[in-house]
């Protein structure tokens, strides 16, 4: 329970937490990955808020968790484009390029076809009826469960490869 004398951060943690954690988890992160990216997201906006550089244009709330999707996703190793204002250093990481090029192989084991339709949703943008459509398959329902198997297909290979393991 929070009491109203409580630090304001320390009631954003509390309210701002458990929604990070289910968002990586659904996207097929762990906890201490969602922890990771929290804390930076956090400090980010500590740092910027006593600096007086913070502009929120939603609340802090979703601030965080846009913030620690972004950290989360840069720390996979994902690229992401970031809001000109963010200005969060990045640390370093030796093994970042080989676990990136260990992802891409993985990505291309998982079959020609599967490469493509992932491509085609994820960097194409193509709704899932125009990947029907270039595809072959009789339906949305059909495309978006080929699409589904393309992501198990990495997942195992990621796994069985251990491409972020540390």
């Amino acid at each position: 329970m929070i009491t109203p004398m409580e630090d304001p951060i320390i009631q954003l943690y509390r309210d701002s937490f458990p929604d990070v954690a289910r968002m990586i988890r659904r996207k097929g992160g762990t906890l201490e990955e969602a922890k990771d990216a929290f804390h930076d997201a956090l400090l980010i906006y500590m740092e910027k808020e006593k600096a007086g550089r913070l502009q929120l244009h939603s609340s802090p709330k979703a601030y965080l968790l846009g913030t620690a999707r972004i950290c989360w996703l840069r720390a996979r190793g994902a690229t992401v484009a970031l809001p000109e204002a963010f200005d969060a250093a990045e640390p370093e990481d030796a093994g970042m390029e080989e676990r990136e090029q260990s992802l891409r192989a993985s990505l291309v084991r998982s079959g020609k076809k599967c490469l493509e339709l992932l491509k085609a949703f994820y960097y194409d943008h193509c709704s899932m009826q125009d990947i029907a459509a270039r595809f072959g398959f009789n339906g949305t329902r059909s495309a978006t469960v080929q699409k589904y198997k393309c992501l198990e297909k990495v997942r195992k290979e990621i796994k069985t490869n251990k491409v972020y393991a540390q």
